[in-house]
Parts: C-alpha cells; sequence; structure tokens
C-alpha cells in the first residue's frame, strides 16, 4: 500500500506514541504501523530523522517480541529494509524460522557483508566504510550506539597498514580496545604486534607491523622517543576533547597536530554529536568531515525530575511515586527495573561510592568472585568494594587501577553485576551491556553537566546485539540536550594561542598574532640566554615557571649540593628537588591540591622510593581513620602523581638543572633522575617487571613471577617464552593467571 509522505510519517508518529506509552499494541495496529513504516522506509530513507522514526519502530515493535507470524514477516521486511540486518539476530531463534527469506534479502545482506572479515554492516555503517575507502582522511560524528570503533578494526583489516596508533583518551577505553584487537583473530592473522605500552626509553619496536593503543600522553612520548618508526594510520577517539579547556585538552591537541602533521598518514578520528569540525584543520590536511545520525539503538527517556513530588509514575509496569529525596527515588528505580544499570555520579569519587555502599541492601547477590578475594588480601578486607561487589554492584572512577576498572566492566558485561556506580570515566566511549542509564547528578566534577554531556550520557543506555531500547531515568534537572556544534583546532583557529602552544608549532602554521608571540617569545629566551629547544622539551609547562626556576638554578650558591652518582638522591636531595619543583614548577592544580599537601606528597614519595611498599602498606601509611579515604587517595596519589604528574615535573626539573650547571661550568654530567622517575612511573626498574606493569599487571602479580622473566627486556620476548612455557605463572592463583593471560597471553 503507498501512503502520501505527510499523512504516513503522522500516522507513524501517533501509533508508535502510542506503542511507547502502552507497552504494546494489538495485532491490527502493529501491523498498520510495520506497513507503513516499510512503506516509508522504501521511498524516504534518505533524511536521516525519518530515517530514525523507522528505526525506533522496529526497536519497540521488535521489544514486545509478538509470536503473531504475519507481525514478525512484516517486522524482518522492515528491517531488511533499513540494512540493519543484525537486528534479525536478536529475533528469537524461534520466531527466525518462520521467517520467510527471499533470494533478495539474501542478496541485500551480502552486498553489507565485508569480504575479508565477514562483517555485517549496517546501512549507515557500509556507507562510512566506503567513504573511509575512497578518501583515507576521514572526521566522523555519529551517536554512541552507531559502531564507530567498530570500523577502525575494518579498516585495518582491509588496509595494509605497517604502523598505527590508535588513541584512546581513557584507560578503561585503552583496556577495552587492547583486548578486542588481541582476540581479533583477522588482525592477528596480519602478524600485528599490540603494544599497550612503552617500556623504558631504551625499549625499541620493529620498524612495522605495529599496533599501538596508547593515551594522548603515551603517544606524545612514542614520538618523542622512536622518530624512524613511520606511521601510516592513525585514529583518535572522542575527538570532541580537544577543545574540552582543560589541561588534558592541549595534549590531545598537540598529538593530533604531531600524527596529522605526518606525510602521506591516513587517519580516521571520531566522536559522538558534533556538528562539524575546523576548517582550517580540514583545509590543511586535505580531509573530510561526515555526520551520521542513526541511533540503532533507541532510546526511552524517563524525566523523573519533570514530576510533581508524591504524583505517582510508572517504571517497568510498577506503580512508584516521586518523593522528596533523589536518593529515595533511586531506590524505589532500582527495585523495579530490568536489566543492568549504570549510575552517573559525576562529582567526586566519593560520591560514586557512597551511593554504592548505600545500594548494597537492594543488591542481588551474584558472588562470589575472585575479585573479592584478591582485593581482600592485596589491597584491604574492609573497602567499601568487596562489600559492593558481594552485592552485585561496583564503583567506577578513574583513580581505581586499569586492572580493577577492567575487571569490573567484564564482570558487568559477563552479567555478573547489576550495578555500577561511575563518574564520567566509564560514559566516555566504553562500551557496556547496560540496558538502564540512571543519572543522578547535574554535575561533571564542578560543572553542570553541558546539553553535549547530557546527550553522551544518555547515549550509553542499551548496547547493540543486547538491547532493542535503552532507559534513561533522569533524577535532577538537566540541561536540554544538544550537538557539540563545530569542534575547532586551537593550533589553527586560535588567533590568541598562549606561548607555550606556539613553541610547540611549526613556524610555517604560525600567522598573525601566534606569530607575533613567538617571535617575542624567542627574543625572550634569547634576552634570559635560555635556548628555545630546552623549553620545548619540557611540554605543557608554563615557559614563565621554567624561567623561574632557570633563574632560581643560577642563584643558588649550593646547587652542587643537589649532585648525587648513585641511582638516586638522598633523602635530603629529593625533598629540595621536590619543594624547588613545586615553587617553580607545579600548576595550581597541583599546588592547590587539599588532597595531597606538598608536605604530605614529600613523605609518601620518599616512602615509595625507598622502600617500595605494597599497595597495601602504602594504604595503611595514610593519615585517615576511614579505610576508603585511605584507599582512594593511595591510588589517587598513585595515578595523579607518581604515574603521571612528577615525572612530568621531575623530567622538566632534570633537563633546566643540567642546563644550568653546565652553564655555569659546575658539573658537565649534571644528574640524572630516570631511575627516580622510572620507579615512581612503575614501581620498579628491571626492564620485564616494567614491560609488565605498562602492560596493566598489578605490582602484587608482578613480584611473585619476576624471576621467571627476568632474562626478557620488553613485552614481547615476555610472551613469547610465556606462550613456550605456561607453567611459567604457575605460582599464580587461578584469578591472577587469568589477569596475566588478558594483559600478556
Amino acid at each position: 500500500m503507498i501512503y502520501s509522505l505527510k499523512n504516513n510519517r503522522e500516522k507513524i508518529e501517533q501509533l508508535l506514541l502510542s506503542l511507547k506509552k502502552a507497552g504494546s499494541l494489538n495485532v491490527s495496529d502493529l501491523k498498520e504501523l510495520l506497513e507503513r513504516t516499510h512503506s516509508f522506509l522504501l521511498h524516504n530513507s534518505s533524511d536521516s530523522t525519518d530515517y530514525n522514526i523507522c528505526l525506533s519502530v522496529i526497536c519497540h515493535v521488535a521489544n514486545q517480541a509478538s509470536s503473531d507470524l504475519l507481525i514478525n514477516q512484516l517486522l524482518h521486511e522492515c528491517i531488511n529494509q533499513s540494512r540493519v540486518f543484525l537486528y534479525n539476530n536478536m529475533i528469537s531463534s524461534q520466531l527466525q524460522n518462520n521467517i520467510y527469506l527471499s533470494d533478495f534479502d539474501v542478496l541485500s545482506e551480502e552486498f553489507y557483508t565485508l569480504d575479508k572479515s565477514s562483517t555485517v554492516l549496517t546501512r549507515d555503517q557500509k556507507v562510512l566504510f566506503d567513504e573511509f575507502q575512497n578518501k583515507k582522511r576521514l572526521i566522523v560524528s555519529a551517536p554512541t550506539s552507531f559502531g564507530k570503533s567498530r570500523i577502525i578494526q575494518e579498516i585495518i583489516i582491509h588496509n595494509s597498514y605497517k604502523n598505527i596508533v590508535i588513541v584512546l583518551p581513557t584507560i578503561a577505553l585503552l583496556n577495552e580496545t587492547f583486548v578486542k584487537f588481541k582476540n581479533n583473530k583477522f588482525i592477528a592473522s596480519q602478524d600485528y604486534s599490540i603494544h599497550n605500552s612503552l617500556g623504558t626509553k631504551e625499549n625499541t619496536f620493529p620498524d612495522k607491523n605495529n599496533i599501538f593503543i596508547l593515551t594522548p600522553e603515551k603517544t606524545d612520548i612514542l614520538l618523542d622517543r622512536h622518530p624512524h618508526l613511520h606511521f601510516d594510520f592513525f585514529t583518535m577517539d572522542e575527538i570532541y576533547k580537544i577543545q574540552d579547556g582543560d589541561e588534558r585538552s592541549k595534549v590531545f591537541t598537540n598529538c593530533l597536530y604531531r600524527l596529522s602533521r605526518i606525510s602521506n598518514i591516513h587517519f580516521y578520528l571520531i566522536g559522538p554529536y558534533f556538528s562539524g569540525f575546523s576548517e582550517k584543520f580540514l583545509s590543511k590536511t586535505s580531509s573530510e568531515f561526515q555526520s551520521f545520525e542513526s541511533e540503532i539503538v533507541q532510546k526511552d527517556d524517563f524525566d523523573i525530575n519533570a514530576i510533581q513530588e508524591k504524583e505517582k509514575y510508572v517504571v517497568n509496569g510498577k506503580d512508584l511515586k516521586k518523593l522528596k529525596s533523589t536518593q529515595t527515588n533511586l531506590k524505589n528505580i532500582i527495585n523495579v527495573i530490568e536489566g543492568q544499570s549504570l549510575i552517573y555520579r559525576g562529582q567526586q569519587k566519593y560520591y560514586a561510592e557512597l551511593t554504592s555502599k548505600f545500594l548494597i541492601p537492594y543488591g542481588k547477590s551474584k558472588g562470589p568472585f575472585d575479585l573479592i578475594d584478591y582485593i581482600s588480601e592485596n589491597i584491604a578486607k574492609d573497602w567499601t568494594l568487596v562489600e559492593c561487589l558481594k552485592a552485585g554492584i561496583a564503583f567506577h572512577h578513574g583513580a581505581l587501577p586499569k586492572y580493577i576498572q577492567t575487571e569490573i566492566i567484564e564482570l558487568f558485561n559477563d552479567g555478573l553485576l547489576d550495578i555500577i556506580v561511575c563518574t564520567s570515566t566509564i560514559v566516555e566511549g566504553v562500551n557496556t551491556t547496560a540496558k538502564n542509564v540512571i543519572i543522578y547528578d547535574q554535575y561533571k566534577g564542578k560543572d553542570e553537566l553541558s546539553g553535549f554531556d547530557v546527550k553522551n550520557i544518555k547515549g550509553r543506555a542499551g548496547r547493540f546485539l543486547s538491547h532493542f531500547i535503552g532507559n534513561i531515568y533522569s533524577l535532577v534537572p538537566l540541561n536540554h540536550e544538544q550537538n557539540k556544534g563545530i569542534i575547532e583546532f586551537s593550533f589553527y583557529d586560535n588567533e590568541n594561542l598562549d606561548a607555550e602552544d606556539t613553541v610547540q608549532i611549526d613556524k610555517d602554521d604560525l600567522d598573525g598574532e601566534n606569530l607575533k608571540k613567538r617571535n617575542l617569545t624567542e627574543i625572550l629566551l634569547t634576552e634570559h640566554n635560555v635556548p628555545l629547544d630546552l623549553i620545548q622539551s619540557n611540554k605543557f609547562i608554563s615557559i614563565h615557571k621554567q624561567l623561574s626556576l632557570i633563574n632560581a638554578l643560577r642563584n643558588d650558591l649550593f646547587l652542587n649540593e643537589l649532585i648525587f652518582t648513585s641511582n638516586l638522591p638522598t633523602s635530603d636531595q629529593l625533598e629540595r628537588i621536590l619543594y624547588l619543583c613545586n615553587d617553580h614548577l607545579f600548576s595550581n592544580f597541583h599546588k592547590e591540591d587539599r588532597n595531597q599537601t606538598i608536605g604530605q606528597l614529600i613523605r609518601l614519595t620518599k616512602f615509595y622510593v625507598y622502600f617500595k611498599p605494597p599497595i597495601k602498606q602504602l594504604i595503611a601509611d595514610f593519615p585517615s581513620t576511614n579505610v576508603d579515604t585511605r584507599v582512594r587517595n593511595a591510588f589517587s596519589l598513585i595515578s595523579n602523581y607518581f604515574e603521571f604528574a612528577l615525572p612530568k615535573y621531575l623530567t622538566a626539573f632534570e633537563n633546566i638543572f643540567n642546563f644550568v650547571v653546565n652553564e655555569k661550568q659546575i658539573s658537565t654530567k649534571g644528574i640524572n633522575l630516570t631511575y627516580l622517575i622510572t620507579i615512581l612511573e612503575f614501581g620498579h626498574s628491571e626492564d620485564h617487571e616494567i614491560a609488565l606493569k605498562e602492560a596493566g599487571l598489578p605490582n602484587d602479580i608482578i613480584n611473585k613471577i619476576s624471576d621467571a622473566f627476568k632474562d626478557c627486556t620488553s613485552l614481547q620476548q615476555i610472551r613469547y617464552k610465556y606462550n613456550a612455557n605456561p607453567f611459567l605463572i604457575k605460582r599464580l592463583t587461578d584469578f591472577e593467571q587469568k589477569i596475566f593471560k588478558r594483559y600478556i597471553g
């Protein structure tokens, strides 16, 4: 039957609204809805808004799971016409057996199936893949459920790249991607070495067939250390972060700049919900921007905040009453919804832990888990996470060690956890099996969630091939959902860059005020007799702070007292070095960190460096009676200071100190802080231990198996040795062996 376009759309929307409200329709109405949808797809599938209406019909009808044969045949016809063939795989096998498949159905699906991998793409994924194969430099905005990251693997499988960099914003996303790539048999067949770590400065890599899966910070180090490696493809996920305006956005921007300037390199930059990309970047790199809007997992939004207090509302067929307490409303919703849930608490790590603890009585025990025993033995048996896990609940934030983050996600995706209370770490690109997203906070740190943040968080509800529909429950007032707009690339678009940025950019890419600022900076450095390359080597540290330290050292009459010849400075020397870093190099954020005063930081740093305590002992050394506070602060100290901030500041201190002592002819060798930095970053100093730590293993496991791999100098050698003799890790428990195999085997 042929329907007029306008009337057809109106009738589809009317019937779809009735289906959403009631949860079901009679067979006659379902038949009309599907017939109209099929006609709509035939005649108007190119418009993204209309296409999404059709996908919404398919998902909501499929979610109703009608047993009527005619309805299911019509549903199948709509699915095939939508070209999201994998919807068919989500319908029960009993119903699939009763669906008639025409030759055209088979041929249509074959057209969307890639030759080398046999991967079946959706309509828009096929358009995107073909577009990349044609253009080779593509920037893509698409919804969270689109499957953008899935295309990365297909690009690698269907092209002959020698060296690849995959740049990811979070450890959680890095771990997920590493496991996916390691288990992809088609990528494995191309003999790539997959690296999620860099090891020491001396570590080398083959000239080709490398895939590096790294954060922007590690990518920058990779490019500095291994200039001989020629990269011919890179991808960056969550690309919008180049203009977030925080300290990390500078790292993202610098990383993108360096990679995009490599000659003849191909790239695929992806993220959700932005309207365009820097025209200057597109022009300079001969790249194109593509935007897609298809939501293959539909979202049903329940705005609990909009309901008046004491008013009734329905969740999953159950009547609930809106109460004043947000916490009580959360409890009531958790008690009646079906499926797994992410609860967003974006203000502080502390709040995610508190909410998890509150929900323990309402959890569904699914343990015991080996992770519980491991945490109890090696971290703290009275840590709240232990009790949460026993109830099928976990919290997730950036301070957690990456192996715990990964284990929590895996337990959740295996259906062994029902609830994760999370900060932004898990809603920025990590895929989970969550059917529900509950938004408990309207903040991200100290700032209110933007319309883009709201849209991005809501996009985490529902997972393709697991759910047709994801549910969102908003407990607080939120900004209206919106796209991020056009993403600017500051190095090309900002006419008033910081001086620190201008010295990292090739002069040919500077003009106007930025070129003038660069020239003035060079004049300033000449006046102070400071070489430009010294300042450039200390990326992301303010020039005026570096000059402050240089002048302080030049005027220091006791500079020679900081020179040492052993691997480590003395305790007094380290204390003085850290005070100098705090006075002259620390960012305002680190100087004003109330959780980590400089006195406490120095005390704990010396304890960590000279005594190398296990994490359990470090936790016990924190001055708090609350175990959750001690654990959180210990992990934050390691992840924020030992592994990131202090190595950056100490590297800059070494560069500047050696420049000054050479200038003053006090010493030609200066000091070497490499060993100190290595201990802070990895907790170890031997090459094989560093490789194991950077791959993701906790220190407790490394200490047990260190002797077995002491003749290895790289992660690749460790893998070769283990694969030849798996009994090398027999000292580990079953759980520890599982962790080892995930990252190493």
